[in-house]
């Protein structure tokens, strides 16, 4: 089993979190990628020997897109069965990976393999990590699959490095391009109805439901308002081999 992380600019103490959330999985084989984003952190990463790090010589500025590819092609190379996604300002709980593997294992003895299990998430707010908030909307077996609820089977294996194939003006809802690459591949997917990954919200219908108030900056609402802006049928056949004609997500987490 792989986890592979892409990082940027968050601060120590934030990829700690995040790496501590995977040391501390129930399950036994656990391999932890941490792929940085042209600004290594290489006097912290040496305090996990056991994390394999990969640091890029130039960032990509395009929400972790090419790392995590990267990433996930190292991991397919070294002979993981399956990858599991994990940006590095969030945290999955010890029974995440656990579940996952149950779940692939489940659906192989019923005789019915799949390519892909999703998790769900618990959303909290930053300086306010207790909270627990499910998403309206956001239940098991929805259509849309956040990025850190992923993970992807060998059987999937072409897919592994697909994020850093995504048109860069897609990359601020990559994870709903993975999860239309999916659908249009017709993988079989199966959802553990548990939730174990916990996000880090920025997101203004996050502050509204737990009933907080908005801080001065730093959500990332704004971000998805040039998603897909300029995309043609051509880009998306040219580089995911697929024809669609992109229709933006709601403006919403």
């Amino acid at each position: 089993m792989a986890v592979v992380t892409p990082y940027h600019r968050e601060p120590p103490a934030v990829l700690r979190r995040c790496m501590q959330s995977v040391r501390a999985q129930d399950h036994p084989h656990v391999v932890h990628y941490m792929v940085a984003d042209g600004l290594a952190q290489p006097e912290l990463l040496a305090e996990w020997p056991q994390v394999r790090h990969i640091p890029l010589p130039h960032g990509n500025a395009n929400f972790g897109c090419t790392p995590r590819g990267i990433g996930a092609l190292c991991a397919l190379a070294d002979g993981a069965d399956v990858v599991c996604f994990l940006d590095a300002d969030n945290l999955f709980l010890p029974d995440h990976v656990a579940s996952v593997v149950q779940a692939y294992a489940e659906a192989q003895a019923r005789g019915r393999p799949v390519d892909a299990v999703f998790s769900s998430r618990y959303m909290f707010l930053p300086g306010h990590e207790h909270l627990r908030i499910v998403p309206p909307g956001e239940v098991p077996e929805a259509e849309f699959v956040d990025t850190n609820c992923i993970s992807l089977a060998r059987s999937a294996g072409f897919l592994w490095g697909a994020w850093s194939q995504l048109p860069r003006s897609l990359t601020p809802v990559c994870d709903r391009a993975m999860c239309w690459l999916m659908q249009h591949h017709g993988l079989r997917v199966r959802w553990t109805q548990q939730y174990t990954v916990l996000y880090e919200s920025h997101w203004r219908a996050t502050y509204l439901q737990a009933g907080l108030p908005l801080p001065p900056e730093g959500l990332h609402d704004e971000l998805l308002g040039a998603a897909g802006a300029g995309l043609t049928p051509e880009e998306l056949w040219s580089l995911l081999r697929v024809r669609w004609t992109f229709d933006p997500p709601a403006r919403q987490a």
